[in-house]
Protein backbone atom coordinates (compact mmCIF):
# COMPACT_ATOMS: atom_id res chain seq x y z
CA UNK A 1 0.00 0.00 0.00
CA UNK A 2 1.32 3.61 -0.62
CA UNK A 3 2.30 6.03 1.67
CA UNK A 4 0.07 8.28 3.52
CA UNK A 5 -1.17 11.41 1.19
CA UNK A 6 1.52 13.97 0.66
CA UNK A 7 -0.42 17.29 0.47
CA UNK A 8 0.28 19.24 -3.11
CA UNK A 9 1.09 22.77 -2.21
CA UNK A 10 -2.34 24.58 -3.72
CA UNK A 11 -4.09 22.59 -2.04
CA UNK A 12 -2.24 23.60 1.19
CA UNK A 13 -2.79 27.10 0.48
CA UNK A 14 -6.04 26.73 -0.32
CA UNK A 15 -6.77 25.23 3.05
CA UNK A 16 -5.36 27.61 5.02
CA UNK A 17 -6.99 30.39 3.17
CA UNK A 18 -10.21 28.62 3.83
CA UNK A 19 -9.36 28.07 7.62
CA UNK A 20 -9.23 32.02 7.68
CA UNK A 21 -12.34 32.71 5.98
CA UNK A 22 -14.27 30.52 7.76
CA UNK A 23 -13.37 31.94 11.41
CA UNK A 24 -14.22 35.52 9.91
CA UNK A 25 -17.72 34.58 8.56
CA UNK A 26 -19.22 32.27 11.54
CA UNK A 27 -19.38 33.67 14.76
CA UNK A 28 -18.66 30.14 16.27
CA UNK A 29 -17.96 26.44 14.77
CA UNK A 30 -18.81 23.71 17.33
CA UNK A 31 -17.83 19.81 16.19
CA UNK A 32 -19.21 17.19 18.03
CA UNK A 33 -17.71 13.33 17.54
CA UNK A 34 -14.21 14.93 16.32
CA UNK A 35 -12.82 11.29 17.76
CA UNK A 36 -14.17 9.77 15.13
CA UNK A 37 -12.16 11.38 12.36
CA UNK A 38 -9.91 9.09 11.52
CA UNK A 39 -6.36 10.46 11.31
CA UNK A 40 -4.54 8.02 8.51
CA UNK A 41 -5.88 5.40 6.25
CA UNK A 42 -8.84 5.20 3.88
CA UNK A 43 -11.79 6.43 4.77
CA UNK A 44 -15.22 8.13 2.97
CA UNK A 45 -16.89 11.43 4.47
CA UNK A 46 -20.25 11.72 3.35
CA UNK A 47 -22.26 14.91 4.47
CA UNK A 48 -25.73 16.35 3.91
CA UNK A 49 -25.33 19.60 1.24
CA UNK A 50 -27.36 22.61 2.70
CA UNK A 51 -25.39 25.50 1.88
CA UNK A 52 -24.01 24.93 -1.71
CA UNK A 53 -19.92 25.29 -2.13
CA UNK A 54 -19.68 26.79 1.78
CA UNK A 55 -19.96 22.78 2.50
CA UNK A 56 -16.58 21.16 1.11
CA UNK A 57 -15.12 24.23 2.34
CA UNK A 58 -16.30 23.27 6.34
CA UNK A 59 -16.47 19.62 5.60
CA UNK A 60 -12.08 19.54 4.75
CA UNK A 61 -11.40 22.52 7.01
CA UNK A 62 -12.93 20.15 9.90
CA UNK A 63 -10.88 16.80 8.85
CA UNK A 64 -7.60 18.61 8.60
CA UNK A 65 -6.37 15.69 5.95
CA UNK A 66 -6.52 16.32 2.32
CA UNK A 67 -9.94 15.12 0.70
CA UNK A 68 -10.33 14.11 -2.47
CA UNK A 69 -13.72 15.64 -3.42
CA UNK A 70 -16.54 14.43 -5.62
CA UNK A 71 -17.67 17.01 -7.27
CA UNK A 72 -20.06 18.22 -10.48
CA UNK A 73 -18.34 17.69 -13.99
CA UNK A 74 -19.74 21.20 -14.73
CA UNK A 75 -16.50 22.59 -12.11
CA UNK A 76 -14.22 21.53 -14.52
CA UNK A 77 -15.33 23.41 -17.87
CA UNK A 78 -13.29 26.28 -17.78
CA UNK A 79 -9.21 25.16 -17.87
CA UNK A 80 -7.75 27.43 -15.04
CA UNK A 81 -10.17 26.21 -12.89
CA UNK A 82 -9.83 22.60 -14.06
CA UNK A 83 -6.35 22.86 -13.16
CA UNK A 84 -6.24 23.92 -9.86
CA UNK A 85 -9.23 21.33 -8.51
CA UNK A 86 -7.35 18.53 -9.92
CA UNK A 87 -4.14 20.08 -8.67
CA UNK A 88 -6.47 19.38 -5.13
CA UNK A 89 -7.23 16.11 -5.54
CA UNK A 90 -11.02 17.30 -6.99
CA UNK A 91 -12.56 14.23 -8.79
CA UNK A 92 -15.48 15.42 -11.68
CA UNK A 93 -18.80 13.42 -11.35
CA UNK A 94 -20.86 13.16 -14.67
CA UNK A 95 -24.86 13.77 -13.47
CA UNK A 96 -27.38 12.14 -15.28
CA UNK A 97 -29.57 15.20 -15.15
CA UNK A 98 -26.81 17.43 -16.27
CA UNK A 99 -25.63 14.67 -19.49
CA UNK A 100 -27.06 11.69 -19.84
CA UNK A 101 -24.44 11.14 -22.89
CA UNK A 102 -21.14 11.75 -20.50
CA UNK A 103 -22.35 8.82 -17.87
CA UNK A 104 -19.94 6.23 -19.40
CA UNK A 105 -17.45 8.87 -18.29
CA UNK A 106 -17.23 8.33 -14.75
CA UNK A 107 -16.05 4.64 -14.55
CA UNK A 108 -12.76 6.77 -15.21
CA UNK A 109 -13.92 9.21 -11.87
CA UNK A 110 -14.38 5.53 -10.02
CA UNK A 111 -11.05 4.24 -10.74
CA UNK A 112 -9.54 7.56 -9.34
CA UNK A 113 -11.29 7.32 -5.95
CA UNK A 114 -10.38 3.72 -5.95
CA UNK A 115 -6.39 4.66 -6.51
CA UNK A 116 -6.85 7.43 -3.67
CA UNK A 117 -8.74 4.98 -1.21
CA UNK A 118 -5.69 2.35 -2.13
CA UNK A 119 -3.05 5.49 -1.63
CA UNK A 120 -4.82 5.52 2.18
CA UNK A 121 -6.21 8.69 1.43
CA UNK A 122 -9.56 9.96 2.00
CA UNK A 123 -12.61 11.32 -0.22
CA UNK A 124 -15.25 13.56 0.36
CA UNK A 125 -18.33 13.16 -1.08
CA UNK A 126 -22.26 14.62 -0.44
CA UNK A 127 -24.42 11.64 -1.71
CA UNK A 128 -27.81 13.53 -1.71
CA UNK A 129 -25.93 14.65 -5.33
CA UNK A 130 -27.36 18.50 -5.27
CA UNK A 131 -27.51 21.37 -2.50
CA UNK A 132 -31.01 22.34 -1.28
CA UNK A 133 -32.69 24.16 1.04
CA UNK A 134 -35.30 21.59 2.49
CA UNK A 135 -35.28 20.79 6.12
CA UNK A 136 -34.86 17.49 5.53
CA UNK A 137 -32.15 15.04 3.95
CA UNK A 138 -33.45 13.96 0.47
CA UNK A 139 -33.10 10.28 -0.51
CA UNK A 140 -29.38 9.34 -0.72
CA UNK A 141 -27.51 8.19 -4.01
CA UNK A 142 -25.78 4.87 -3.60
CA UNK A 143 -22.56 6.26 -4.07
CA UNK A 144 -20.53 6.30 -1.08
CA UNK A 145 -21.88 2.99 -0.48
CA UNK A 146 -20.28 1.98 -3.92
CA UNK A 147 -17.09 3.41 -4.07
CA UNK A 148 -16.15 1.89 -0.76
CA UNK A 149 -17.46 -1.45 -1.27
CA UNK A 150 -15.97 -1.83 -4.53
CA UNK A 151 -12.72 -0.17 -3.85
CA UNK A 152 -12.64 -3.04 -1.34
CA UNK A 153 -13.71 -6.09 -3.36
CA UNK A 154 -10.22 -5.20 -5.61
CA UNK A 155 -8.44 -5.57 -2.36
CA UNK A 156 -10.35 -8.54 -1.56
CA UNK A 157 -11.63 -6.42 1.55
CA UNK A 158 -8.43 -5.78 3.21
CA UNK A 159 -8.53 -1.97 2.75
CA UNK A 160 -10.45 -0.98 5.85
CA UNK A 161 -12.13 1.41 4.65
CA UNK A 162 -14.49 3.73 7.14
CA UNK A 163 -17.28 5.20 5.84
CA UNK A 164 -18.07 8.42 8.45
CA UNK A 165 -21.04 10.36 8.05
CA UNK A 166 -21.08 14.27 8.67
CA UNK A 167 -23.91 16.40 9.58
CA UNK A 168 -23.87 19.98 8.92
CA UNK A 169 -26.50 22.29 10.90
CA UNK A 170 -26.49 26.09 10.27
CA UNK A 171 -28.27 28.50 12.36
CA UNK A 172 -28.90 30.64 9.62
CA UNK A 173 -26.96 29.86 6.21
CA UNK A 174 -27.72 33.35 4.83
CA UNK A 175 -26.38 35.73 7.51
CA UNK A 176 -22.50 36.60 7.87
CA UNK A 177 -21.56 35.92 11.48
CA UNK A 178 -23.95 33.14 12.23
CA UNK A 179 -23.05 29.93 14.13
CA UNK A 180 -22.57 26.10 12.62
CA UNK A 181 -22.40 23.14 14.48
CA UNK A 182 -20.74 20.02 13.11
CA UNK A 183 -21.77 16.59 14.34
CA UNK A 184 -19.68 13.51 13.26
CA UNK A 185 -21.30 10.20 13.11
CA UNK A 186 -20.16 6.85 14.05
CA UNK A 187 -18.38 5.48 10.69
CA UNK A 188 -19.88 2.48 8.81
CA UNK A 189 -16.61 -0.05 8.23
CA UNK A 190 -17.47 -1.23 4.91
CA UNK A 191 -15.60 -4.92 5.35
CA UNK A 192 -19.23 -5.59 7.41
CA UNK A 193 -20.57 -5.84 4.26
CA UNK A 194 -17.80 -8.23 3.08
CA UNK A 195 -20.40 -11.80 3.18
CA UNK A 196 -23.95 -9.39 1.86
CA UNK A 197 -21.00 -8.06 -1.01
CA UNK A 198 -19.55 -11.50 -2.10
CA UNK A 199 -23.57 -12.79 -1.92
CA UNK A 200 -24.77 -10.03 -4.20
CA UNK A 201 -23.44 -6.82 -4.76
CA UNK A 202 -26.31 -4.65 -5.38
CA UNK A 203 -28.22 -5.53 -2.32
CA UNK A 204 -25.06 -4.88 0.07
CA UNK A 205 -24.84 -1.32 -1.94
CA UNK A 206 -28.64 -0.46 -1.08
CA UNK A 207 -28.02 -1.90 2.76
CA UNK A 208 -25.12 0.12 3.26
CA UNK A 209 -26.85 3.28 1.48
CA UNK A 210 -29.70 3.01 3.85
CA UNK A 211 -27.58 2.88 6.85
CA UNK A 212 -25.81 5.88 6.12
CA UNK A 213 -29.09 7.49 5.41
CA UNK A 214 -30.26 6.70 8.60
CA UNK A 215 -26.82 7.93 10.50
CA UNK A 216 -27.00 11.36 8.39
CA UNK A 217 -30.63 11.83 9.49
CA UNK A 218 -29.45 11.66 13.07
CA UNK A 219 -27.16 13.87 12.96
CA UNK A 220 -29.22 17.09 11.62
CA UNK A 221 -32.18 18.48 12.87
CA UNK A 222 -34.70 16.18 10.00
CA UNK A 223 -37.40 17.33 9.70
CA UNK A 224 -39.71 15.35 7.08
CA UNK A 225 -42.45 16.99 6.50
CA UNK A 226 -41.29 20.87 4.73
CA UNK A 227 -44.76 22.22 5.51
CA UNK A 228 -44.65 21.79 8.99
CA UNK A 229 -41.24 24.08 9.41
CA UNK A 230 -43.11 26.58 11.01
CA UNK A 231 -44.32 25.03 13.85
CA UNK A 232 -40.94 23.16 14.57
CA UNK A 233 -39.59 26.67 14.78
CA UNK A 234 -42.65 27.95 16.93
CA UNK A 235 -41.65 24.86 19.06
CA UNK A 236 -38.28 25.53 19.51
CA UNK A 237 -38.28 28.76 20.19
CA UNK A 238 -41.34 28.36 23.15
CA UNK A 239 -39.09 25.74 24.47
CA UNK A 240 -36.08 27.32 23.94
CA UNK A 241 -37.37 30.78 26.04
CA UNK A 242 -37.98 28.41 29.25
CA UNK A 243 -34.68 26.27 28.81
CA UNK A 244 -33.27 30.15 29.23
CA UNK A 245 -35.30 31.15 31.99
CA UNK A 246 -34.83 28.20 34.09
CA UNK A 247 -31.12 28.33 33.56
CA UNK A 248 -28.77 29.86 36.39
CA UNK A 249 -27.59 33.65 34.91
CA UNK A 250 -24.30 31.99 34.14
CA UNK A 251 -25.37 29.53 32.14
CA UNK A 252 -27.79 30.71 30.21
CA UNK A 253 -26.20 31.72 26.74
CA UNK A 254 -25.69 27.58 25.81
CA UNK A 255 -23.84 26.83 23.05
CA UNK A 256 -25.19 25.46 19.64
CA UNK A 257 -24.21 22.02 20.25
CA UNK A 258 -26.68 21.85 23.59
CA UNK A 259 -29.41 23.60 22.20
CA UNK A 260 -29.12 20.85 19.58
CA UNK A 261 -30.35 18.06 21.59
CA UNK A 262 -33.31 19.67 22.16
CA UNK A 263 -34.16 21.10 18.35
CA UNK A 264 -33.19 17.28 17.56
CA UNK A 265 -35.69 15.96 19.93
CA UNK A 266 -38.62 17.94 19.24
CA UNK A 267 -37.87 17.59 15.22
CA UNK A 268 -38.31 14.26 15.66
CA UNK A 269 -41.45 13.83 17.67
CA UNK A 270 -43.16 16.16 15.09
CA UNK A 271 -42.21 14.13 12.59
CA UNK A 272 -43.10 10.61 14.27
CA UNK A 273 -47.17 11.82 15.05
CA UNK A 274 -46.89 13.68 11.78
CA UNK A 275 -46.78 9.98 10.37
CA UNK A 276 -48.59 7.89 13.42
CA UNK A 277 -51.08 10.73 14.59
CA UNK A 278 -51.81 14.01 12.16
CA UNK A 279 -54.46 14.71 14.30
CA UNK A 280 -52.76 15.20 17.31
CA UNK A 281 -50.23 17.12 15.52
CA UNK A 282 -53.23 19.82 14.39
CA UNK A 283 -54.28 19.91 17.22
CA UNK A 284 -51.06 21.38 18.76
CA UNK A 285 -50.59 23.43 15.86
CA UNK A 286 -53.91 24.96 16.48
CA UNK A 287 -52.82 25.25 20.57
CA UNK A 288 -49.39 27.07 19.75
CA UNK A 289 -51.53 29.49 17.04
CA UNK A 290 -53.79 30.54 19.46
CA UNK A 291 -51.01 31.24 22.14
CA UNK A 292 -49.21 33.46 19.05
CA UNK A 293 -52.31 35.17 18.40
CA UNK A 294 -53.01 36.65 22.17
CA UNK A 295 -49.28 37.24 22.15
CA UNK A 296 -49.48 39.84 19.21
CA UNK A 297 -53.20 41.42 20.63
CA UNK A 298 -50.90 42.02 23.90
CA UNK A 299 -48.05 43.13 21.83
CA UNK A 300 -45.41 40.77 24.04
CA UNK A 301 -43.40 37.91 22.82
CA UNK A 302 -41.78 35.02 24.31
CA UNK A 303 -38.48 37.41 25.67
CA UNK A 304 -40.33 38.60 28.28
CA UNK A 305 -41.29 35.64 30.05
CA UNK A 306 -37.58 35.56 31.40
CA UNK A 307 -37.22 36.07 34.12
CA UNK A 308 -35.33 40.54 33.69
CA UNK A 309 -33.47 42.06 36.59
CA UNK A 310 -34.55 44.99 38.61
CA UNK A 311 -34.83 48.25 38.31
CA UNK A 312 -31.91 49.04 39.56
CA UNK A 313 -29.82 46.39 38.29
CA UNK A 314 -30.93 47.43 34.84
CA UNK A 315 -29.88 50.83 35.28
CA UNK A 316 -26.18 49.16 36.79
CA UNK A 317 -26.59 47.25 33.53
CA UNK A 318 -26.93 50.12 31.38
CA UNK A 319 -24.42 52.40 32.83
CA UNK A 320 -21.67 50.03 32.46
CA UNK A 321 -22.80 49.72 28.97
CA UNK A 322 -22.08 53.16 28.12
CA UNK A 323 -18.48 52.87 29.80
CA UNK A 324 -17.18 50.23 27.83
CA UNK A 325 -19.19 51.52 24.80
CA UNK A 326 -17.53 55.06 25.33
CA UNK A 327 -13.75 53.06 25.91
CA UNK A 328 -14.19 50.86 22.84
CA UNK A 329 -15.77 53.43 20.80
CA UNK A 330 -12.76 55.06 18.78
CA UNK A 331 -11.01 51.45 17.89
CA UNK A 332 -14.32 50.78 16.64
CA UNK A 333 -14.91 53.33 14.77
CA UNK A 334 -12.08 53.31 13.38
CA UNK A 335 -12.00 49.64 12.30
CA UNK A 336 -15.86 50.46 11.00
CA UNK A 337 -14.24 52.73 8.45
CA UNK A 338 -11.96 51.13 7.14
CA UNK A 339 -13.83 48.20 6.39
CA UNK A 340 -16.82 49.80 5.58
CA UNK A 341 -16.84 48.94 1.60
CA UNK A 342 -15.45 46.07 1.20
CA UNK A 343 -18.03 44.40 4.04
CA UNK A 344 -21.20 45.98 2.60
CA UNK A 345 -19.91 45.29 -1.03
CA UNK A 346 -20.04 41.29 0.03
CA UNK A 347 -22.93 41.51 1.57
CA UNK A 348 -24.43 42.76 -1.57
CA UNK A 349 -23.04 40.50 -3.43
CA UNK A 350 -24.59 37.74 -1.51
CA UNK A 351 -28.35 39.04 -1.99
CA UNK A 352 -27.67 39.87 -5.47
CA UNK A 353 -26.31 36.30 -6.56
CA UNK A 354 -28.23 35.31 -9.97
CA UNK A 355 -29.53 31.85 -8.23
CA UNK A 356 -31.11 33.87 -5.78
CA UNK A 357 -32.44 36.51 -7.78
CA UNK A 358 -33.77 34.41 -10.23
CA UNK A 359 -35.03 31.34 -8.31
CA UNK A 360 -34.85 32.76 -4.37
CA UNK A 361 -32.21 29.98 -4.33
CA UNK A 362 -30.46 30.59 -0.25
CA UNK A 363 -27.96 27.93 -0.80
CA UNK A 364 -25.41 30.36 -2.70
CA UNK A 365 -25.59 33.29 -0.84
CA UNK A 366 -22.71 32.39 1.35
CA UNK A 367 -20.18 31.19 -1.23
CA UNK A 368 -21.60 34.43 -3.23
CA UNK A 369 -21.15 36.88 -0.03
CA UNK A 370 -17.99 34.62 1.26
CA UNK A 371 -15.86 34.89 -2.03
CA UNK A 372 -16.86 38.41 -2.81
CA UNK A 373 -15.55 39.41 1.08
CA UNK A 374 -12.51 37.76 0.49
CA UNK A 375 -11.64 39.45 -2.75
CA UNK A 376 -12.53 42.65 -1.85
CA UNK A 377 -11.01 43.12 1.41
CA UNK A 378 -7.65 41.85 -0.55
CA UNK A 379 -8.27 44.77 -3.10
CA UNK A 380 -9.40 47.41 -0.54
CA UNK A 381 -7.01 47.48 2.23
CA UNK A 382 -3.50 47.47 -0.65
CA UNK A 383 -5.59 50.33 -2.17
CA UNK A 384 -6.06 52.17 1.14
CA UNK A 385 -2.41 51.27 2.34
CA UNK A 386 -0.83 52.58 -0.68
CA UNK A 387 -2.76 56.09 -0.06
CA UNK A 388 -1.53 56.59 3.34
CA UNK A 389 1.96 55.46 1.98
CA UNK A 390 1.36 58.19 -0.61
CA UNK A 391 0.26 60.61 1.47
CA UNK A 392 2.29 59.90 5.20
CA UNK A 393 5.24 57.11 4.16
CA UNK A 394 6.18 54.02 4.69
CA UNK A 395 5.96 53.68 8.27
CA UNK A 396 2.44 55.20 8.49
CA UNK A 397 1.76 52.80 5.76
CA UNK A 398 3.18 50.19 8.14
CA UNK A 399 1.61 50.74 10.89
CA UNK A 400 -1.60 51.58 9.22
CA UNK A 401 -1.64 47.84 7.03
CA UNK A 402 -0.95 46.06 10.49
CA UNK A 403 -3.97 47.65 12.32
CA UNK A 404 -6.88 47.05 9.57
CA UNK A 405 -7.48 43.60 10.79
CA UNK A 406 -7.63 43.56 14.36
CA UNK A 407 -9.55 46.74 14.12
CA UNK A 408 -11.62 45.19 11.83
CA UNK A 409 -12.05 42.24 14.13
CA UNK A 410 -12.78 44.28 17.17
CA UNK A 411 -15.10 46.58 15.03
CA UNK A 412 -17.08 43.23 14.44
CA UNK A 413 -17.02 42.15 18.17
CA UNK A 414 -18.29 45.44 19.36
CA UNK A 415 -21.02 45.21 16.73
CA UNK A 416 -22.15 41.86 18.08
CA UNK A 417 -22.10 43.35 21.89
CA UNK A 418 -23.20 45.98 21.46
CA UNK A 419 -26.67 44.52 19.72
CA UNK A 420 -26.94 41.89 22.71
CA UNK A 421 -26.66 45.05 25.51
CA UNK A 422 -29.63 46.83 23.41
CA UNK A 423 -31.71 43.72 23.04
CA UNK A 424 -31.50 42.88 26.85
CA UNK A 425 -32.10 46.58 28.17
CA UNK A 426 -35.06 47.06 25.46
CA UNK A 427 -36.49 43.55 27.26
CA UNK A 428 -35.88 44.84 30.60
CA UNK A 429 -37.86 47.94 30.20
CA UNK A 430 -40.18 46.59 28.38
CA UNK A 431 -40.46 44.21 31.20
CA UNK A 432 -41.14 46.88 33.53
CA UNK A 433 -43.85 48.44 31.63
CA UNK A 434 -46.01 44.87 31.05
CA UNK A 435 -45.51 43.77 34.71
CA UNK A 436 -49.25 43.27 35.12
CA UNK A 437 -49.66 41.28 31.78
CA UNK A 438 -46.94 39.14 31.91
CA UNK A 439 -48.26 36.43 34.00
CA UNK A 440 -51.37 36.76 32.08
CA UNK A 441 -49.42 35.22 28.91
CA UNK A 442 -46.78 33.43 31.00
CA UNK A 443 -50.15 31.26 32.32
CA UNK A 444 -51.02 30.93 28.52
CA UNK A 445 -47.53 29.91 27.90
CA UNK A 446 -47.37 26.97 30.25
CA UNK A 447 -50.33 25.87 29.08
CA UNK A 448 -48.94 25.36 25.76
CA UNK A 449 -46.02 23.38 27.54
CA UNK A 450 -47.98 21.18 29.65
CA UNK A 451 -49.34 19.55 26.47
CA UNK A 452 -46.06 19.48 25.08
CA UNK A 453 -44.22 17.88 27.77
CA UNK A 454 -47.05 15.19 27.68
CA UNK A 455 -46.67 14.61 24.45
CA UNK A 456 -43.15 14.57 24.53
CA UNK A 457 -43.28 11.83 27.34
CA UNK A 458 -45.32 10.14 25.38
CA UNK A 459 -43.42 9.98 22.35
CA UNK A 460 -39.96 8.78 24.54
CA UNK A 461 -42.07 6.06 25.75
CA UNK A 462 -43.93 4.55 22.25
CA UNK A 463 -40.14 5.40 20.22
CA UNK A 464 -38.65 2.86 23.79
CA UNK A 465 -41.24 0.24 23.11
CA UNK A 466 -41.00 0.24 19.63
CA UNK A 467 -37.02 0.21 19.90
CA UNK A 468 -36.90 -2.88 22.43
CA UNK A 469 -39.34 -4.03 19.58
CA UNK A 470 -36.50 -4.22 17.21
CA UNK A 471 -33.60 -5.90 19.45
CA UNK A 472 -36.51 -8.36 20.11
CA UNK A 473 -36.61 -9.39 16.79
CA UNK A 474 -33.31 -8.77 15.69
CA UNK A 475 -34.05 -5.56 13.58
CA UNK A 476 -32.17 -2.45 13.38
CA UNK A 477 -33.61 0.01 15.66
CA UNK A 478 -35.58 2.47 13.67
CA UNK A 479 -33.58 5.61 14.42
CA UNK A 480 -30.88 7.11 16.47
CA UNK A 481 -32.21 9.82 18.34
CA UNK A 482 -30.47 12.23 20.43
CA UNK A 483 -32.63 12.34 23.98
CA UNK A 484 -31.57 14.78 26.56
CA UNK A 485 -30.11 13.31 29.75
CA UNK A 486 -32.89 11.86 32.16
CA UNK A 487 -35.38 11.50 29.35
CA UNK A 488 -34.54 8.16 28.23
Amino acid sequence: MAAIENIPLPYRCAAALVHLMLKIYFRSIEATGRERIPKKGPAIFASNHPNSTIDPFVLGNLVGRKLNFMAMSSFFEKKPVAWFLSRCGVIPIHRLQDDPTRMDQNISSFAAAFRALEAQEAIGIFPEGETHDDPQIKKIKTGAARISLEAEARNDFRLAVRVIPVGLNYTDKTRFRSDLLINVGEPIEAKTYEEAYRRDPQAAIKAMTKELQRRLESLIVNLEESGLKRLQRALEEIYMERVREVAPPNEERKGIADTFTWRKLIADCVNYYAKHDPDRVRAIGSQVHRYYHVARRMRLNNELLRQHPSRGVTWFTSARMAVKGIVGFPIAFYGAVNSYLPYRLAKLAGMRNPSYRAHGDKTKISIYSLLAGTVAFLVFYPIQGFLVWFFFGNPAAIIYLLSLPPSGFFALRYSERLKVYRRDLFYARLHMKHRRLIPLLKRRRDEVLAILDAVRIRYLREVGDRRKEDEDTNRAPRANRHIPPGEG
